[in-house]
């Protein structure tokens, strides 16, 4: 199921309006950060090994946006070369689609994902024709869940590690009603407390 018009506006603004403020710039020292300026949202600089993702929680129901280099879900930038790296763009697609393999609140909330949007490019040789330098490309997924029992929400299993062995951190916005938050994620710690 995709998220409908109205939906995708309610989660964007309420995503905009409430993580974009306590999201803090990354630094060119971090990591592996190539110091390219792409034209991206201070938030999500491209960083490999590294995601941002956004998490809100707002009556009954979860939100979810994740941000990230291509690199770190395909294991390449460059557009398709054959049809293994084709396969793997669909592969990946279909995969992100299914964001209750991705994150898993815990089972007494009984949530169920309701919707989602992923958006994974990395578009075509023509298009890359007059770059000089290294092409960066990025995957944005978007997902909504409701729970049946939103009083028992209290944790989100994140699973992307597993699914998606290119990534080492995430860094999380976080939104509940008890407030706002940031935190961090790695591949042995991977269950954020709401």
């Amino acid at each position: 199921m995709s998220i409908l018009p109205n939906q995708t506006q309610h989660m964007h603004w309420l995503l905009l309006a409430v993580l974009l403020p306590i999201s803090a710039p990354v630094t060119a020292g971090d990591d592996h950060d190539h110091g390219h300026d792409h034209g991206h949202r201070q938030h999500d600089a491209h960083v490999h090994g590294v995601a941002a993702l956004n998490v809100a929680v707002d009556a009954d129901t979860l939100l979810v946006e994740l941000d990230t280099p291509a690199a770190n879900i395909v294991g390449f930038e460059h557009p398709p070369r054959d049809e293994a790296e084709r396969a793997a763009i669909a592969e990946a697609r279909a995969t992100m689609a299914d964001g209750a393999a991705l994150f898993m609140p815990n089972s007494s909330a009984e949530c169920v994902q309701m919707s989602h949007k992923v958006s994974l490019d990395l578009g075509s040789p023509e298009d890359h024709a007059h770059t000089d330098g290294e092409i960066h490309a990025d995957a944005h997924g978007e997902w909504a869940f409701t729970c049946a029992k939103p009083a028992s929400l209290n944790q989100l299993d994140v699973q992307l590690f597993e699914i998606f062995p290119g990534k080492e951190k995430l860094r999380v916005q976080l939104i509940t009603p008890s407030g706002q938050r940031g935190a961090e994620l790695t591949p042995d710690s991977h269950k954020l407390d709401l």
